[in-house]
């Protein structure tokens, strides 16, 4: 799966001031690093507490980013499901916070 990250809504509101947007940007990776190592060890011990929670955290941001196919695979994780495998959505926030460390070094 490959996520094209846009941020063409944070440009809109940090446009004028690189500063903010870098430290905004510094935010967001750690929140969305923090986001996947829960998801990976939610997923792997079968936490719906903790994968439901962060779903619904995550949904508005990936959203903006224009990665909702994130949203879409976390949608269809289920407490159904015997074995979630975390391998695309690991896959898939980690162009995530490439794109996010990119734009970063791009206002640096």
């Amino acid at each position: 799966m490959q996520v094209n990250t846009r941020f063409d809504q944070y440009d809109a509101i940090f446009g004028d001031d690189p500063s903010a947007y870098v430290e905004f940007l510094e935010a967001l990776e750690t929140t969305l690093t923090k986001s996947l190592r829960n998801l990976v060890a939610a997923a792997e011990s079968q936490d719906w507490n903790v994968i439901s929670a962060t779903r619904h955290s995550l949904k508005p941001t990936m959203t903006l980013l224009g990665a909702e196919d994130i949203n879409n695979m976390l949608h269809e994780w289920r407490p159904s499901m015997s074995d979630l495998d975390a391998s695309g959505l690991d896959t898939a926030l980690s162009q995530v916070l490439q794109a996010v460390a990119e734009k970063k070094a791009g206002l640096a």
